[in-house]
């Protein structure tokens, strides 16, 4: 999962690095591993490591142009020390996703101009084969070829130097896009905060298989080219969108926040017997505390007053850790990144509000942490359905036998993870928040766009 972000002046701008620079940092949380840019001009700066570290104040001030696209990356392919955007001649892209049938489209549309490890390169092979002449009718052409032919999900952002901007999403609108504009700029982001720290108030949603083409005098054409069902990303809701972008004029707070009053029910069902005395609710922070701050209403709601207390405090430069590279620094990032307030927990019952279990390891050690400093019982409670198949549309799951629920009952999760309790969120209780026109391929197998 990454983030990607499109901008376009009318004027040329001498501070053009510093919003290049407020974007992308906007969407840091969606990817840590590597940050860059393709002007409007074509120039390309980018780098391993967070955008602080590459784009440090000597590089901010050295942008100024119209526009740029961008992206935060977050590897979904074997090769992890690339970073985009891809450029050939005239055009760079960067695109938030993955593709599964790379080897498919060279075969078919020949070889791009250069040499990549990133899926990214299967737009390159379409476009050198396609874009032979400048021109909207051939970017139409490139982008009906990629939507027909590509296989996976994503979001697409592409300058054609010095004559347009473009953006493109896939037919089923896996990948979340969002775009602002006013009379002076057009601003393209993977989440709506990033466009609301740039001014705009107003957000629109690039449809599922429509293509968006800002020409060099500013002039903006929409083109609805393959459109089918709705497969929105549930996991964006859940976990990777900041709590305050928008999806469908909510926020995401309000989404989670459901989530968490949704799952106290569920909780509540399948422990009728629970003794809540001396017991707290804490969230894992950050991204379950609208969840924890839910149940923690429910519960009031239903007459049970118990506190919501931090249980653990998250260093804050420290990461995510479900999208660091390999299992050995996950297991390390795990310590590092949260420790327990052992105030708060010492000889408590905790119930434990977190947003998913993907492997196990953060779970696993944050229980024993949680026991190490006094916690009584923890009762972790889970706002997603057990993940048990692989995401093949941008987060990088690629097989069952990484995901602890892939073959095991929930008491043998808990068991192996050491929670007194293990409470999912059923799939139910989830459409019943997001809807049933959504992607949960991660839970149920449900897959489209993959043959």
């Amino acid at each position: 999962m990454c983030g990607i972000i499109g901008y376009l002046d009318k004027r040329k701008r001498k501070d053009m690095g510093e919003i290049v620079y407020i974007t992308l940092e906007m969407l840091q949380h969606r990817g840590q591993d590597a940050a860059g840019i393709y002007t409007f001009e074509g120039e390309l700066i980018k780098g391993q490591g967070s955008v602080e570290q590459v784009f440090r104040k000597d590089v901010i001030k050295s942008i100024e142009g119209r526009g740029f696209i961008g992206q935060t990356r977050y590897p979904t392919t074997k090769t992890k020390e690339e970073a985009q955007p891809l450029r050939n001649k005239i055009c760079g892209m960067v695109h938030n996703g993955h593709i599964v049938n790379v080897d498919f489209i060279l075969n078919k549309y020949g070889d791009p101009g250069f040499k990549s490890g990133i899926d990214l390169i299967a737009f390159f092979s379409i476009f050198k084969n396609i874009y032979k002449e400048n021109g909207i009718k051939k970017l139409k052409e490139f982008a009906q070829r990629a939507l027909e032919d590509l296989r996976g999900g994503f979001s697409l952002l592409g300058i054609v130097k010095d004559k347009f901007m473009f953006a493109l999403r896939d037919p089923y609108g896996i990948r979340p896009l969002f775009y602002s504009k006013d009379d002076e700029r057009i601003a393209i982001a993977s989440e709506t905060i990033a466009l609301e720290k740039l001014g705009f108030d107003k957000f629109h949603e690039i449809e599922r298989g429509e293509l968006l083409i800002i020409d060099e005098n500013f002039n903006t054409q929409k083109f609805e080219l393959l459109k089918k069902e709705n497969k929105f990303c549930s996991f964006e809701i859940v976990y990777f969108s900041r709590t305050t972008s928008r999806y469908r004029e909510k926020q995401i707070f309000d989404y989670r926040e459901e989530l968490g009053k949704k799952l106290c029910d569920i909780f509540l069902e399948t422990h009728k017997n629970f003794d809540f005395r001396d017991t707290v609710i804490g969230p894992v922070p950050e991204t379950s505390r609208a969840a924890a701050e839910g149940f923690f209403k429910r519960l009031k709601e239903k007459g049970i007053e118990i506190p919501l207390v931090d249980v653990l405090e998250k260093h804050r430069y420290g990461g995510r850790n479900f999208i660091k590279p390999s299992e050995e620094i996950r297991r390390q990032q795990v310590f590092y990144t949260l420790t327990p307030l052992e105030k708060n927990v010492r000889g408590k019952k905790v119930i434990l509000i977190d947003d998913s279990i993907v492997r196990g390891t953060t779970s696993r050690k944050i229980v024993r942490l949680l026991k190490e400093k006094g916690a009584k019982e923890v009762h972790l409670s889970i706002t997603f359905p057990p993940i048990r198949y692989s995401c093949f549309y941008g987060i990088d799951t690629p097989t069952r036998e990484e995901l602890i629920a892939s073959f095991k009952k929930v008491e043998e999760v808990a068991k192996e993870i050491g929670a007194d309790t293990l409470t999912y969120m059923t799939l139910e209780g989830l459409k019943s928040v997001l809807g049933e026109e959504i992607c949960y391929a991660c839970h149920d197998g449900s897959y489209v766009n993959i043959e």
